[in-house]
């Protein structure tokens, strides 16, 4: 049996995106036959779990400053915790650059091989003192640190075709476990009157979703309905540095407990997701596909990272051709029929692909891949 050490910027159990993520690959690695053990991050380490779901687990406090933040990118942890362990390979998560090569080195002395889960291209912008050290972090992990593992967990077709020429890459997009009742895929499908669009999620405020274009585009439309989740009417507008619109027919939630979340996407017709093309949002993919449907629910959006691979026009969802058609599209989904919504959420739940037991073999492969190819020089 082989032991898997986990360790990244992830809060378990579900505390972000990255939780679930890590969760669902360890469960794939538990499955064929692995030991894994997890060392995240925590806002509350008195009170984190010691245990997840069966795994162990040993987070690092959170980084409240500048001070810590910086000796995360450059140590993380204490390396005596991997070394001195019983690890026959480490899994990295978005891990920072400078101790992702500490890392890397001290363990390649000890037979042990290190893996990347790499699931974002981050950009950064200004010129602060904290944004010079994240730009210099983000240059150093993508093309030094990344390339010089023994392997990758690629979320994208984007960054499969990157690095498969620099190492071993297998592609895992984000991961469910569709048999969780939470997602309650069993029950009877419904179509709202009015139709009830969703948005659930942070949106990034320009650098990844583009929600003030869907306020913008719902203007006046009849017979749409808007739930935003994850944001405020106030934290919207100050973070767009918009008002919303009068006549839109849109309620904020605010931020909401995951199950709670879930549910009223399991309510919605559609869950929206519109985005710019740019390196952060094609590199990635995003998590609210995967969990649109799961829930059943029909999906709204533009074709960023490799989306289209799934997502299918009037099939299981609405492709929107560019942002500024998104009037036209709202226009078209007003005048949906029943029937028809029905069919694309009956669609959704025939969607199996994303269920976390379809990858065993793709992480059997890089569990088994020769390791790390040669490299001249520094990068």
């Amino acid at each position: 049996m082989k032991s898997v050490l986990y360790i990244g910027g992830f809060e378990l159990p579900d505390k972000n995106a990255a939780a679930q993520r890590v969760m669902a690959n360890a469960k794939i690695l538990r499955e064929i036959g692995c030991e894994v053990s997890f060392i995240g991050v925590s806002k509350d380490l008195a009170n984190a779990p010691k245990e997840v779901d069966g795994f162990k687990s040993n987070p690092v406090t959170y980084p409240t400053n500048v001070k810590e933040w910086v000796r995360q990118i450059v140590t993380f942890m204490d390396m005596k915790e991997i070394l001195n362990g019983n690890v026959d390979c480490v899994i990295l998560y978005n891990f920072p650059s400078i101790a992702s090569l500490k890392i890397l080195w001290a363990c390649h002395k000890k037979g042990i091989k290190v893996f990347h889960d790499l699931t974002e291209w981050e950009s950064s912008i200004g010129w602060s003192f904290r944004e010079i050290i994240r730009k210099l972090d983000i240059f150093v992990r993508m093309h030094c640190a990344v390339p010089r593992m023994d392997g990758l967990i690629t979320i994208s077709r984007y960054l499969y075709d990157y690095y498969k020429k620099s190492t071993f890459c297998v592609m895992v997009p984000p991961l469910v476990n569709l048999s969780d009742a939470k997602w309650n895929r069993e029950r009877t499908l419904t179509a709202g009157d009015p139709i009830r669009l969703v948005y659930a999620g942070t949106a990034g405020f320009g650098n990844k979703d583009r929600l003030d274009f869907v306020l913008g585009a719902l203007k006046g439309k009849r017979g749409i309905a808007l739930t935003v989740i994850g944001m405020t009417k106030a934290e919207y507008e100050g973070g767009y540095g918009k008002v919303v619109p009068e006549d839109v027919d849109v309620e904020f939630k605010g931020r909401l407990p995951h199950l709670e979340a879930v549910r009223i996407v399991q309510e919605s017709d559609f869950q929206i997701l519109v985005r710019e093309s740019n390196l952060k949002n094609n590199a990635g993919f995003p998590t609210k596909l995967v969990e649109s449907f799961a829930c059943c629910t029909p999906l709204v959006a533009n074709l960023t990272s490799n989306i289209g691979d799934y997502l299918k026009d009037g099939v299981n969802g609405i492709v929107v051709p560019d942002l500024a058609s998104l009037p036209q599209v709202f226009d078209r989904i007003a005048q949906l029929p029943k029937t028809e919504i029905l069919s694309m959420k009956e669609a959704c739940r025939k969607v199996d692909s994303f269920d976390y037991r379809n990858y065993k073999e793709e992480l059997t492969k890089l569990l088994n891949c020769d390791g790390q190819k040669s490299h001249k020089g520094l990068c």
